[in-house]
C-alpha cells in the first residue's frame, strides 16, 4: 500500500525524457543524415539535420536538468546518467554527420563548376 501511494523524486520524468529523446538521437542519427543526403542531392536542404542535432543537445539538457533536479531531492540518478552520456554521444555523431554534409554539398558543388567550365570551353572549341 505505501508503494502506491510513493512520491515520485522530481526531475525523474526529466531524466527518463532525456534518456528516451538521447537513445532516439542516436539510433536514428545515421537514417535521418542518410534521408537528408538523398533530399540534397534531389535539391532539398538540410533543415532536418540541423533539427537533429537541436533535438540531441536537448536530450543533454533534459538529462542533466533531471540529473541536478534528481541530487537534490535524492532520487536515483542512472537514467540521467546514461541519458547524459549517449545524449552527448548522439550529438558529436550527428555534427561529424552534418559537417560531412556540408563538405559533400560543396564538393560537388565544385565538381559541377568545374563541369560547366569544361563544358563551355569545349563549347567554345567547337565553335571555332
Amino acid at each position: 500500500m505505501s508503494e502506491e501511494n510513493a512520491v515520485q523524486p522530481e526531475g525523474k520524468g526529466l531524466a527518463v525524457g532525456g534518456f528516451v529523446l538521447s537513445l532516439v538521437g542516436l539510433i536514428f542519427a545515421s537514417m535521418v543524415m542518410g534521408i537528408v543526403l538523398i533530399g540534397m542531392a534531389t535539391g532539398g536542404g538540410k533543415g532536418l539535420a540541423y533539427f537533429w542535432v537541436v533535438l540531441c543537445i536537448a536530450s543533454v539538457v533534459m538529462s542533466a536538468m533531471g540529473m541536478m533536479k534528481l541530487g537534490k531531492t535524492g532520487g536515483k540518478k542512472g537514467l540521467a546518467i546514461a541519458g547524459l552520456i549517449i545524449g552527448i554521444v548522439a550529438t558529436i555523431w550527428s555534427v561529424v554527420m552534418l559537417l560531412g554534409l556540408n563538405m559533400a554539398e560543396n564538393m560537388a558543388g565544385d565538381a559541377f563548376n568545374e563541369l560547366d567550365v569544361n563544358m563551355n570551353e569545349l563549347m567554345n572549341e567547337l565553335e571555332n
